[in-house]
């Protein structure tokens, strides 16, 4: 599954259709965040509105993926800005997340809003701020405190 992923990574930016059908496909399989990230780049609006509806899907792994591709610092990755680009549609879409009983999502989340604290912390606590509230799930309030790693440390 890795070489054809990456041949997506490579040559599949150009069609939105084909590469991002494969790629929640692969998911399901292997891994597929690297290829997205190319999709992502090439077609952001198109694939912010589609990362918003996998970020509801029922298959785990496609939800961990809408999170996961859109991380500022994927290790192995360039830098990608997408997220900071469209953060009205990032913001709906980790929050989507934020209650998802599945630790890799709870994981996945909390690495992106740690990334996005290292970008811009103004955007983190707006997040975070709107996320603590008296109904607070236990799943939530571990993506905060695991997000809050980086701030934490420069206390």
């Amino acid at each position: 599954m890795a070489p054809i992923g990456k041949y997506v990574e490579k040559f599949g930016g150009e069609n939105f259709e084909v590469s991002t059908t494969f790629s929640k496909e692969l998911t399901k399989r292997f891994t597929s965040e690297y290829c997205m990230r190319t999709i992502i780049n090439n077609f952001p609006e198109q694939s912010m509105e589609l990362l918003l509806k996998w970020s509801k899907d029922s298959n785990k792994r496609v939800r961990r993926l809408a999170s996961e591709c859109l991380r500022i610092r994927l290790p192995w990755a360039k830098k990608m800005y997408v997220a900071l680009e469209y953060f009205d549609t990032y913001f709906e879409l980790l929050s989507n997340l934020k209650n998802d009983t599945d630790k890799t999502i709870q994981k996945s989340v909390a690495n992106n809003l740690n990334d996005l604290y290292k970008e811009e912390q103004d955007k983190f606590e707006l997040i975070i701020s709107s996320w603590q509230t008296e109904n607070i799930t236990k799943e939530c309030q571990w993506i905060i405190k695991h997000a809050s790693r980086t701030k934490n440390k420069k206390k």
